[in-house]
């Protein structure tokens, strides 16, 4: 998450120096980031409400912050670590949604006779082999029981999508229905389909996780309605007459 507030923070044009580990409602950069990021890309208040954000000496500023984290409706509170890579997703949301039709528009295109730079895998997610993505990696391994003996990270992740592909065809042989990612709805366009179709992915993970969690609600209030639907009297505690 660090290296991607990062490369968040470098596309949004931010232009005031700024690290990973300038986080925390009493870090004097962060809290300029966050007036920033209000002032030119989020801009929920009006410009002469935003002077209690912009005053990041005053000793109210995180009361203030907390106030302005409601207003946007963020899901975490100011002593969370995580507010901040929401913050800057929701700036970056924002400035897509302003200019869509532009972004959109961008081809990019290769000068003749020059070839492109084939980056290595591990060097583009340069924490793909961090201790939490190998944890997280070997969670997935161990749930389709694969042995990850000595592998680790892109390794592993290979390992994992062969196995993967291997079930999925075993099961459409076996009379499984094949799922097309075109046939499935998206309810917007980017006007990019490889964009389209990896928010695709992603919504229907999040539609997934959805229905679990309602599943784990069903069952909660099937067992309330357990003590509640079908209440049982002790006749040893009821008296007749005074």
């Amino acid at each position: 998450m660090a290296n991607t507030n990062q490369i968040v923070v470098t596309a949004l044009k931010y232009d005031k120096e700024w690290t990973n580990s300038d986080i925390g409602v009493t870090n004097p950069k962060f809290r300029q980031l966050v007036s920033w990021l209000e002032d030119t890309k989020i801009r929920l208040y009006k410009v002469e409400e935003r002077e209690e954000l912009r005053n990041c000496s005053s000793k109210t500023w995180a009361a203030t912050f907390e106030k302005y984290l409601e207003a946007l409706e963020c899901p975490f509170d100011v002593t969370d670590n995580r507010v901040l890579n929401w913050l800057l997703n929701h700036a970056l949301s924002l400035e897509y949604s302003d200019n869509a039709s532009k972004l959109n528009a961008i081809e990019i295109k290769d000068s003749p006779g020059e070839k492109r730079a084939v980056t290595p895998v591990d060097q583009l997610f340069d924490d793909v082999n961090s201790s939490a993505s190998n944890r997280i990696i070997g969670e997935m391994a161990s749930k389709l029981n694969i042995a990850a003996g000595n592998l680790n990270g892109v390794k592993l992740l290979e390992k994992i999508e062969q196995v993967v592909a291997s079930q999925t065809k075993s099961s459409l042989a076996n009379g499984g229905t094949e799922v097309k990612v075109e046939d499935l709805p998206l309810g917007f366009s980017t006007g990019d389909e490889n964009v389209d179709r990896a928010s695709l992915v992603l919504r229907s993970l999040y539609i997934h996780d959805l229905r679990k969690l309602q599943t784990i609600i069903d069952e909660t209030v099937v067992n309330v309605q357990e003590y509640t639907a079908n209440p049982k009297t002790d006749a040893k505690l009821g008296r007749v007459g005074r």
